[in-house]
């Protein structure tokens, strides 16, 4: 088998002749028609009228959509939504998109016009800034009693649509839904606060809370404070979306986000956890552009596919980082980057990539991680991954090692064990 593994905008080919193969992938349809999907989900709202009934007469629409670290293929869904917009009589100056960036940097004008596509003349686009105070409005409170505040684009919108990918999330459970209003529209502290609580402060050093996991929303911390954020301004009327392997759109649905939300998950349960492992080896891409631009984004497919690796095991890992880390947040922590030294000094002060470290470092002490990418080999090493310019001389010596081994491929999207709620691992 030669796999062709997504790097940047390109592949990375790996000849695995000679060895095992186990392919990690999920069990989405491919080939689906992307207008055709969009247009069936909104002709057929979950527990809400049609959009272009809810828009009737209303003085404005704000359209929260996902900033340029996810894949929502919003030049193709945008065009359907303004049609049904148009059907209620409201005109492109009446709209605004709001990119829920949650604390991610906004972007220059090229990279948001390809995210977005073209759009209709007198359409208002802002990326929200998180540490920007004039443009947040105090809607309520965490749990703790710190203020939440959201952009007042949101709170103040006559009508609030969401548009928005379901996928596993490695500490909040899944993504989209009501992660679209908290945190990708709130302040920075309220979302350093939410995100602090993935770190169980009940045991010194602190550890990762326990159900604090991708496809856990029971009895996680984190997810379910961002639910109850959420519904301080629910959106008015939702388009979610799966993805397949390829990072094409699979499947879609819209009306009340809540239920659309539902939908996803049980959607991204079905195709995205397999029962499989663990391996020794394994061989994992980050996915390409854009989700392998920056370590903080591609740290998701390396946590997933660590999942399927036994303790001391080795890992391939496949991705660009052409963006380098992805925060000048995480350098402080390369001080001292052994994994309770981080947690020690997150639970001082907790910073959302120092997070990020941690769980990279833990993974690197735990594994023997290589790393083919463009990450200057200095910050690679500090981090605990040992970098290699040829993946072919890893494949070679596994080769030879262990010629009868299965090695597992995470050629495409983050695939996840499956487990339910009950059996949750435990993670150092």
């Amino acid at each position: 088998m030669i796999a062709k593994l997504p790097y940047g905008r390109g592949f990375v080919a790996c000849d695995l002749r000679g060895l095992r193969v186990f392919e990690l992938k999920p069990a989405a349809p491919r080939g689906q028609n992307l207008e055709r999907l969009v247009a069936e989900a909104l002709q057929k709202p979950l527990g809400l009228p049609p959009l272009s009934q809810l828009a009737a007469g209303k003085a404005g629409v704000v359209i929260l959509v996902p900033d340029v670290t996810r894949k929502a293929h919003l030049p193709v869904v945008l065009p359907a939504v303004f049609q049904e917009l148009a059907r209620g009589r409201v005109s492109p100056q009446q709209v605004t998109l709001l990119l829920a960036c949650g604390t991610h940097p906004p972007v220059h004008l090229e990279a948001l016009r390809e995210h977005l596509g073209p759009l209709p003349p007198g359409v208002s686009v802002v990326q929200h800034d998180s540490r920007d105070q004039k443009q947040l409005v105090r809607v309520g409170e965490l749990t703790d009693g710190t203020p939440v505040r959201l952009h007042r684009l949101a709170v103040e919108a006559p009508l609030l649509l969401s548009i928005f990918t379901v996928q596993h999330h490695y500490f909040a459970g899944f993504g989209g839904g009501p992660k679209m209003v908290f945190p990708g529209v709130a302040g920075y502290e309220e979302i350093q606060v939410n995100h602090g609580r993935v770190l169980d402060l009940s045991v010194d050093p602190p550890r990762l809370h326990p159900r604090c996991q991708p496809g856990v929303l029971q009895g996680n911390p984190v997810a379910e404070e961002i639910l109850q954020v959420a519904k301080l301004r629910a959106a008015d009327f939702s388009l979610g979306l799966v993805l397949d392997q390829a990072g094409q759109l699979a499947w879609a649905s819209a009306g009340h986000w809540l239920e659309v939300w539902q939908e996803g998950i049980a959607t991204v349960q079905a195709w995205y956890e397999v029962e499989a492992g663990p391996f020794s080896r394994i061989v994992a891409s980050a996915g390409g552009f854009p989700t392998d631009h920056t370590l903080i984004q591609a740290h998701k497919a390396f946590d997933a596919a660590s999942r399927f690796v036994s303790e001391g095991g080795e890992i391939l890992l496949v991705a660009e980082l052409a963006g380098g880390p992805g925060s000048p947040a995480m350098e402080p922590f390369l001080d001292d980057p052994q994994p309770e030294a981080i947690a020690t000094r997150l639970r001082q002060h907790y910073v959302q990539y120092g997070h990020t470290t941690l769980r990279i470092v833990d993974k690197t002490r735990r594994f023997k991680v290589h790393l083919v990418s463009q990450l200057d080999p200095r910050v690679a090493r500090q981090l605990g991954f040992h970098p290699v310019p040829n993946p072919q001389e890893v494949l070679d010596r596994w080769r030879e090692e262990a010629p009868g081994d299965t090695v597992g491929v995470m050629a495409g999207a983050a695939v996840y064990p499956r487990w339910t709620q009950g059996e949750v691992p435990c993670l150092s």
